[in-house]
Order: C-alpha cells, then sequence, then structure tokens
C-alpha cells in the first residue's frame, strides 16, 4: 500500500514536471508562429527566435518559483528577463524587424 503511495507520488511529479515543461514549449512555438507571420522570418530567425522565447519562458517559471513570497523581488527579475530578451530579440532579427514587432504588437 505504501508502494502505491510512492508510486504515485512520484508520478504526479514527474507529469507536473513534463506539463510545465510542454506549456513552456507551447507558449515559446505560439508567440514564434505570431513573430514569424507578422515579420516574414526565415527559418533560421525562426529557430533563433524560439530558442530565444523558449529560455524566456523557463527563466521566468523559474523566476516565479523562487520569489514567490517576495513580490517586489519577483518584479524586479521579470524585468531584467525582460530587458535581456528585448537585447537578445534585437541581437537576432535586428533593429528594424524590432521596430516593426513593436508597430504590430501596437495595432493587435
Amino acid at each position: 500500500m505504501v508502494k502505491n503511495y510512492i508510486i504515485v507520488l512520484f508520478v504526479l511529479a514527474f507529469s507536473s514536471s513534463s506539463l510545465s515543461q510542454n506549456l513552456e514549449e507551447s507558449q515559446a512555438k505560439d508567440i514564434t508562429d505570431q513573430m514569424a507571420l507578422a515579420l516574414s522570418l526565415t527559418e533560421i530567425e525562426k529557430e533563433k527566435v524560439y530558442q530565444i522565447h523558449l529560455k524566456r519562458f523557463q527563466d521566468v517559471n523559474q523566476i516565479r518559483k523562487q520569489y514567490l513570497d517576495k513580490p517586489k523581488m519577483l518584479n524586479a527579475e521579470l524585468k531584467k528577463v525582460f530587458n535581456r530578451l528585448y537585447g537578445k530579440l534585437k541581437e537576432a532579427l535586428g533593429e528594424e524587424k524590432m521596430r516593426q514587432w513593436a508597430i504590430y504588437k501596437q495595432n493587435n
């Protein structure tokens, strides 16, 4: 009986981790697809953007877990992630495409 509880707990822990990873991948894919459509990205650019966004969502989830009870620190760390995101996207896509993305986001 105790073995069954341990197995169930192990399966639940593994599945929640797997679901979190799938959610991050799904979010990264969704925003990458949106950017690819709006900016006419090449496959190479699309892959770079996907990797940048995947890392972003993984970092955000880790920060939220780490600073769950410290909202000021949470906001400061999330702002750092956003600033890094912008810099990495600008490096991967260039300034002109980032302007186009800003215009697209304002209108949609």
